[in-house]
């Protein structure tokens, strides 16, 4: 076994297709070579007017129009310090000149790029089925959305619980929403969404927006609150505003736990791992004595009272989801855990009413109709500090 096969943990060669489509075996093909266009968007690592591009934030419309890239802004490695975004539009292509013309994924390293059907002969199928469901919310414009996207020149994947389901070998029914994340900065994702939409007679009441808070893209009804999709640009850090970039590793550092950082490219089929840690801590499915169990391992562990606060929540929904499903190795967890203070939940009521009231929120998000006594047993196994946040936040629920 190379060092490739212990991070991708492929399945064994003689394993059997499980879901009853026929899926063949996994059979290397030649290497495609892709590279970035000549009149495509701009990247990160791109140099203009000798400053080296870092990412692209958001300025909300002062006017009510909808978001556009116009409003997108262009970051450099000099934007780090202001409390604001700076004026400097996106160019509507990249510059010209020596550059990396690697696409996102090609610039990882090979182990953390994994062909899905190596993975699991079954998973490119379950995967398209997924995206297919014509019963699913996203089923009428998900496909029209990122072919318009692709087609602009920018990269498209599958984020969050989708990717992180279906590797863990669970059906369509674990998939609740669909994420998607991508190098469009935000006001360009929106435009190049409405604008599909508006060549669509099928999806006119739909609308796109984004939120100038988190620059999540939503595609939603009018009359319905639930969106159909989010999109959020590959996470970028470092700046006092919110900024996203075209850099998968630095993505990756954003995310919460190791899991979640998984990308899927439902184009090429392949299983992005910038952290090269998110599989060897999702094994796959199936009788394995000797695999490795499942990990729930904060990525970039805080010291911020709100940011452990929410993690500790998030986490507790994940242990008490995977229960069911054999231990889950929590070392790592526990380890940043066992620093929480005692009081916590002070320290997050110390930030004002407005950051408590979020905690409840996102409690009610994730362990809503969790019995309460099933929560703090949960959560005593991560220490005082977050059983104690459980207590309190139950009592407060009340």
């Amino acid at each position: 076994m190379t060092c490739a096969d212990e991070i991708e943990g492929p399945e064994p060669e003689d394993a059997d297709c499980l879901c009853g489509r026929g899926c063949p075996p996994y059979a290397p093909g030649p290497e495609a070579v892709e590279s970035r266009a000549s009149n495509g968007p701009v990247m990160a690592g791109d140099v203009l007017r000798g400053e080296r591009v870092v990412g692209f934030a958001y300025t909300q419309p002062p006017d009510g129009r909808p978001p556009a890239a116009r409003d997108d802004r262009l970051l450099t490695e000099a934007d780090h310090q202001p409390d604001v975004p700076p004026q400097r539009p996106v160019p509507t292509v990249r510059p010209a000149g020596p550059a990396d013309e690697r696409l996102p994924h090609d610039r990882l390293p090979a182990r953390a790029v994994v062909p899905a059907a190596r993975r699991s002969r079954c998973l490119p199928a379950a995967v398209d089925d997924l995206l297919a469901d014509g019963s699913a919310p996203w089923a009428r414009v998900l496909d029209p959305i990122a072919r318009t996207v692709r087609e602009a020149g920018h990269e498209l994947w599958l984020s969050g619980g989708a990717p992180r389901e279906l590797l863990a070998g669970n059906g369509r029914e674990a998939v609740r929403d669909l994420d998607l994340t991508g190098t469009a900065p935000a006001g360009r994702f929106a435009e190049l969404a409405r604008r599909t939409l508006e060549e669509d007679g099928e999806t006119y009441e739909l609308k796109a927006k984004v939120s100038p808070d988190t620059l999540v893209c939503t595609v939603h009804r009018d009359e319905r609150p639930t969106p159909l999709i989010e999109y959020r640009g590959l996470g970028l850090g470092g700046f006092r505003f919110p900024a996203t970039g075209t850099d998968l590793v630095a993505d990756s550092l954003q995310r919460d736990f190791t899991v979640n950082s998984i990308l899927y490219d439902f184009e090429r089929h392949l299983v992005l791992d910038p952290s090269e840690r998110g599989l060897p801590h999702l094994p796959l499915p199936g009788p394995q004595p000797s695999a490795p169990k499942r990990a729930l391992a904060p990525v970039n562990p805080s010291g911020d009272p709100l940011v452990r606060a929410a993690l500790a929540l998030r986490a507790v929904k994940f242990l008490v989801r995977w229960q069911a499903d054999g231990p889950v190795d929590t070392s790592e967890l526990r380890a940043w855990t066992d620093e929480f203070p005692e009081d916590l939940a002070d320290h997050v009521r110390e930030r004002g009413d407005q950051a408590w009231d979020q905690l409840l929120a996102l409690h009610h998000e994730c362990l809503g109709g969790v019995p309460a006594q099933r929560q703090t047993a949960v959560a005593s196994t991560l220490g005082a500090g977050v059983e104690r946040l459980l207590r309190t936040l139950l009592g407060s629920s009340e």
